[in-house]
């Protein structure tokens, strides 16, 4: 069977129209759409002779391979796995769809990232889900056999959509993850006898790396959870003595989280800075309980012992060896940007960003939690407070980060802060 650059053959279309099943039939509207996909991608078409030959492709291929494997390496997030590899794909080779589909625990195989003209329209009619029963990808989600795909429409499995704009050649590889089937890598074309045994070798090292990258994520994602747990279980120890302070920490964890993402730091970053201040208060497990405790002011000699507490949650910090690239920012906490903070009376960017972070968020969330001493104040009010001591109490950039951070909150409550 040939497909004519119009669309097929007007009898073989009307066999075709009649076997396409009803729950998998388009509408008038995605046809238009796929119409509209296959015309564009058949006007941008390139193949191996456009890039320089085969031997060229091939050459492409490998670069493509090496060039993915260091940049898989450089996230943990699951999606942005799977967007990395298929934009790569159609970016270099302009297939028609290259498509990652995720194999979840209910047998629904679901699109977790796509990219090509027909990607576009998927995404639009929300055909990002099929029955692990079913299709090509669903063949090769059971069996983990790689399945390439001459003629689409030679294939009893290939699912139909629209006769005459649905891909005609396709290349399914199983994405494994600790030997197990976690998804389906997917390339299709427009034209029959478009993908090769030389696209195979491609697809399944790319498929390789990425399941590599995916189990590496997981690992990860588990160390992150038992590294939380551990920091749930040493912030517990100040809980023992003082609710408010682990209340507190928590609190104050998740602002500076918000406030980090506001501020673009990287995904690293942001981690750290939420443990951070997590932690920030621990060494308050060294102060005796009559002064954490005490519900009226502290004299000076009582400040002393309060103040203490940087130091040794920062010494606590830096002797876990997981822990201790913490150890600067728990220490420097309750430092202030004129330099009359305390431990180190450290001053401007000498203070680590965590730490101004943490800094303004821990004043914040102060201010606006009730006290045995004094009453809660209102956001408004927290708001005057921290941008009167921005620039020097606190880092006047950071004040703005916490302010736009807190914007959407303050706008859903009564007597929201303007601006």
């Amino acid at each position: 069977m040939r497909l004519k650059r119009e669309g097929l053959q007007p009898d073989l279309a009307a066999v075709v129209e009649v076997a396409v099943s009803s729950s998998h039939r388009a509408g008038a509207k995605e046809r238009r759409r796929r119409a509209e996909a296959l015309a564009r991608h058949r006007a941008g078409t390139r193949g191996p002779e456009a890039a320089g030959g085969e031997l060229q492709y091939v050459r492409t291929q490998l670069r493509v391979v090496a060039g993915l494997a260091a940049r898989l390496a450089t996230t943990n997030d699951l999606a942005e796995l799977a967007r990395l590899v298929v934009e790569e794909l159609h970016e270099r080779f302009g297939f028609y769809l290259a498509a990652v589909q995720r194999l979840d625990d209910d047998g629904i195989l679901r699109l977790i990232a796509g990219c090509g003209p027909l990607a576009d329209v998927m995404t639009e009619f929300l055909i990002t889900e099929q029955s692990v029963s079913e299709g090509v990808n669903g063949r090769v989600a059971r069996s983990g056999v790689t399945a390439l795909v001459s003629d689409t429409r030679t294939d009893s499995d290939y699912i139909v959509r629209d006769p005459r704009t649905d891909p005609r050649s396709e290349l399914s590889v199983a994405i494994l993850a600790d030997g197990e089937v976690w998804g389906v890598l997917n390339i299709e074309a427009a034209e029959p006898d478009a993908l090769h045994e030389v696209d195979v070798v491609l697809v399944e090292a790319i498929a390789a790396s990425l399941g590599s990258a995916i189990l590496r994520a997981r690992l990860v994602a588990e160390l992150e959870a038992a590294f939380t747990t551990t920091l749930a279980v040493l912030a517990s120890t100040v809980e023992a003595k003082d609710a408010y302070t682990a209340c507190h920490g928590e609190d104050v964890a998740t602002l500076a989280e918000r406030v980090a993402v506001g501020m673009s730091l990287s995904s690293t970053q942001v981690r750290d800075v939420r443990y951070a201040a997590m932690l920030h208060d621990i060494g308050k497990v060294a102060v005796p309980s009559e002064i954490l405790l005490k519900p009226g002011p502290l004299t000076d000699d009582e400040w002393a012992v309060m103040r203490s507490h940087a130091v040794v949650g920062g010494d606590l910090v830096g002797r876990i060896d997981a822990f201790a690239h913490l150890a600067p920012a728990v220490r420097a906490s309750h430092e202030r940007w004129d330099g009359q903070g305390y431990p180190d009376g450290l001053s401007g960017e000498q203070i680590p960003l965590a730490a101004r972070i943490i800094a303004a968020c821990d004043t914040y969330d102060a201010i606006v939690t009730e006290r045995p001493y004094r009453p809660a104040r209102s956001p408004r009010e927290a708001r005057a407070e921290l941008e009167r001591v921005a620039g020097s109490q606190l880092d006047g950039g950071v004040v703005a980060a916490v302010v736009a951070a807190l914007a959407t909150d303050w706008e859903g409550t009564t007597g929201a802060v303007g601006a």
